[in-house]
This record gives structure tokens, sequence and C-alpha cells, in this order.
């Protein structure tokens, strides 16, 4: 008799042991994307740039053009400036390497389907203001944190939007 009170009670128990919760899952998620995530923003940075670049030099080669490809220290001098400036000095470095990332692979994808030798760098720029990828990824850096990102700030963690504004 005492056995089976005793199975009851460990039985009932087990039984009112909480699920569990959205916050415990969403932690967990977290934990997961900063293991997975690559961590540096510099890299990064200076990704997009040379990317930026394989991109311009495909247009030019195309119309005929010379281009002149960004020397490291300028890559440097820039990314430096962008990682420290007011718009990404409060971001983590795992946020920012997610943002630089995302623009990065915009440029490789542009180069790698042909659509730099097709469009001028101003529509370049352009065409990453209105792709969709690109605000979907930005959006999802800032998921991470548990921030929104409205459409209206989107342009402005758009890496080549800045440099134009001259920030």
């Amino acid at each position: 008799m005492r056995s089976i009170v005793s199975l009851l009670l460990i039985l009932f128990l087990v039984s009112c042991n909480e699920g569990k919760k959205f916050e415990d899952t969403y932690n967990q998620a977290l934990i997961l994307q900063y293991l997975v995530t690559p961590n540096n923003p510099q890299e990064s940075c200076e990704s997009i740039i040379t990317n930026k670049d394989l991109c311009f030099q495909s247009y030019y080669q195309a119309t005929g053009g010379s281009f002149t490809a960004t020397s490291a220290s300028v890559k440097t001098q820039t990314c430096q400036g962008l990682i420290t400036s007011t718009l990404y000095k409060n971001m983590s470095s795992i946020a920012q390497t997610c943002s630089f990332n995302c623009q990065a692979s915009d440029w490789k994808i542009k180069t790698d389907l042909g659509t730099c030798r097709e469009s001028t760098p101003t529509a370049l720029v352009e065409a990453s203001l209105n792709n969709p990828s690109v605000v979907s990824c930005l959006r999802s850096c800032f998921a991470t944190t548990n921030n929104q990102i409205s459409n209206e700030q989107i342009p402005s963690y758009l890496f080549f939007n800045i440099i134009q504004e001259g920030d």
C-alpha cells in the first residue's frame, strides 16, 4: 500500500511539472544563435566593401571603364569609423556582424547573378534598399535582441546609404 501511495505521489508531482514556457524557449534560441553567430564586425564590414568593389569592377569592365578597388587601409579606417559611429556603437558586436553580413551577402549575390554588369552603381545601391532579403536579414539581426526595426530605420543601417549621406 505504501508503495502505491509513493508511486501515485511521484506521478502527481511529475504531472504537475510546468511545461516549457515561451520565454525559456526564446532564451535557449538566443543562446544557441549567440554560439553559432560569427563575431567579427571589422572583418564583416570590410567584406561589404570587398564585395561592393567586385560588383562595381564587374560593371566598369562591362562598360569599358576602369575601376580601382578600395585599399586595405581605407577599408579598415572606414569600418572602424562605422563600428564606432552613433548608429552602431550601442549594438553588440554580434549584431554589428550580423548587419554587415546581410549586406556583404547582398553584394556577393549581385555579382554572382551578373546583376552588377547590367546596372549602374547608383541603381545597385538603391536595389539594396528595396531588396526584401536584405530587409528580412537586417530584421533578424534585431530580432535576436528582441528589438524591432521599422521600415523607416532600415535605410539608415545600409552601409552605402550611410557613406552617401556622409556619416
